[in-house]
Formats: C-alpha cells, sequence, structure tokens
C-alpha cells in the first residue's frame, strides 16, 4: 500500500498487475513498483512485503549498464517522497507505448517449454527433440505477445503488420543485442537468463526507447549455472510461485499466500538482486 500522502496530490493514469503510474508532469511518469504479485496473467489481493523495492531497484541497475545499446526512459530524478516510496518508484519519461512485447527466449521454458512437450516445436520453431526444460537453445529466438491484460503470442509478420516492418526490426535487432549483453553479465554472476520480456515506445523525437522494467524476477526467469538440470533446476524468480500454485490445483481465484510461500518468494527474489548487483 501507497502511504506518502504527497502521492495522492498525482493523477494515476494507469494501474496494472504490478505497477502504478502517475503523471508526474507534462513530460514526466512516476512508476511505482508494488508489492503485487500476478501469476498467469492473474493479480492476487495479497502482497509479498518488499517485492516492490527489489524490482525497482532491479531495473534501475540494469538500465544504467545497459543504456549504451539503447535510450531507455529512466531519469536519474529523485521524488520528493517518504523513502518507502522512493526505493519503489522511478520518474520517467513520457513515451507512446508500443502495443508488442518482445520475448526472447535463450532456454527452453514456460509456454515454449509446454509446445514441445505438446508438439515437438518452440512456438512455430523446430527444436532439438531430446531436449529437457530449461534446456539452452541453438540459438535465441524471439516471440513477440500482445500487451494486454492476456498476452497472446503473435507471428513476427503479425507485430510488421501492427507497428511496421522497420520499426519490428529495430526491436528484434535491439532485443536480441540486449539480452546477449545481460545474458553474458549475469552467467558471469552464476545466473543464466533462460528467457526475458521487453517493452517499447517511441519518444517525442520519434527514437525507439526502452521502457518499464528490463531484466528481474518478474519478467525473467532466472536459473543457478550451477544447478541446471530439467525440472529439478533452481529458479530465481516467480517460476516457484507458479510451481505452488499448479500443484495446489489453484482455480484463477484468490487464496491467502501462506506465510511461506511468500517468504521463499522474497528470498529468490532477493537473491537474484544481490548475485546480479554484488
Amino acid at each position: 500500500m501507497i502511504g506518502d500522502q504527497k502521492i495522492n496530490t498525482l493523477k494515476k493514469i494507469h494501474s496494472g498487475k504490478v505497477r502504478d503510474i502517475y503523471e508526474y508532469d507534462q513530460k514526466k511518469l512516476l512508476i511505482v513498483s508494488s508489492d503485487r504479485i500476478s501469476a498467469f496473467d492473474f493479480v492476487f489481493e495479497e502482497e509479498v512485503l518488499g517485492k516492490g523495492s527489489l524490482l525497482n531497484k532491479m531495473s534501475i541497475f540494469w538500465f544504467k549498464k545497459l543504456k549504451s545499446i539503447i535510450k531507455n526512459h529512466y531519469l536519474d530524478i529523485k521524488p520528493d517522497f517518504d523513502q518507502e516510496i522512493i526505493e519503489k518508484s522511478m520518474i520517467v519519461e513520457k513515451t507512446k507505448v508500443l502495443p508488442i512485447e518482445a520475448i526472447i527466449r535463450g532456454h527452453i521454458a514456460g509456454s515454449a517449454w509446454e509446445e514441445f512437450e505438446k508438439t515437438g516445436n518452440i512456438l512455430g520453431n523446430e527444436a532439438r527433440s531430446d531436449m529437457r526444460k530449461y534446456d539452452k537453445l541453438d540459438e535465441p529466438i524471439f516471440t513477440p505477445t500482445t500487451k494486454s491484460e492476456k498476452d497472446e503470442n503473435i507471428s513476427i509478420d503479425v507485430m510488421r503488420n501492427t507497428i511496421g516492418s522497420e520499426l519490428s526490426e529495430k526491436v528484434i535487432d535491439t532485443s536480441y543485442k540486449l539480452y546477449a549483453s545481460a545474458y553474458e553479465f549475469a552467467k558471469s554472476k552464476g545466473l543464466i537468463i533462460a528467457d526475458t520480456k521487453f517493452e517499447f515506445g517511441i519518444d517525442d523525437d520519434g527514437k525507439l526507447t526502452l521502457i518499464d522494467e528490463i531484466f528481474t524476477p518478474d519478467c525473467s526467469r532466472f536459473l543457478k549455472t550451477s544447478t541446471i538440470d530439467g525440472e529439478n533446476s533452481e529458479t530465481f524468480d516467480k517460476q516457484f510461485f507458479r510451481d505452488f500454485l499448479i500443484k495446489n490445483n489453484w482455480n484463477q481465484s484468490q487464496i491467502k499466500i501462506p506465510d511461506n510461500i511468500k517468504s521463499q518468494i522474497i528470498e529468490r527474489y532477493r537473491l537474484a538482486y544481490e548475485i546480479i548487483t554484488n
């Protein structure tokens, strides 16, 4: 919950699964990463305390580190709020948000793994028949999705028809470069980024701009390099929570998340942050 009354003077323009967006001024937004948690496009009422500040700090770390690859929307300005809000917040440049999400997959997991089990393909791409969950792909693949409450996989052709061919190629090329750079850095720290999601916008000068969050445990899958072993791989992201829901036959309704599950979620997020940033 947001306790700083100063923030109530700002106009809230969007409330997403995790982030709340406020109009800071005519050219800037304030993004607050809440402690909400979502899974399978469902937002839970219970919060995981400390999650928002970890997500925010992780994104800021990567925005600063990868800014040579592409301009991003992060502005190094501290809002005049209580420290608790500052830790969860970033002031960013307004952009015109592209209506697609860019997914890069370097290892087989998530919906890609589910399709492979059913068809032997990875979202329309051929794959080796002997692959296990979390195995590294021969080459990373780009698989765009819609940007909506229920994200859906789309083809690159549909993406080109939606945002244009030239812009699509820039998004694809930039996504590969961002992933390659972050992958090697994380690997040097002992973590593998199995897959990740990017969002982009266009600034006032017409430049492609990286927005939202990047390489956090909410939008990426992190694996410990020493434990990649199919289903037994150790993850540092939301997969632990997804697995808990599946195991307990969750039925897309609100539940009380056990305290020990919350503790394990925040501990995995904290470890991912510390491994990457230290």
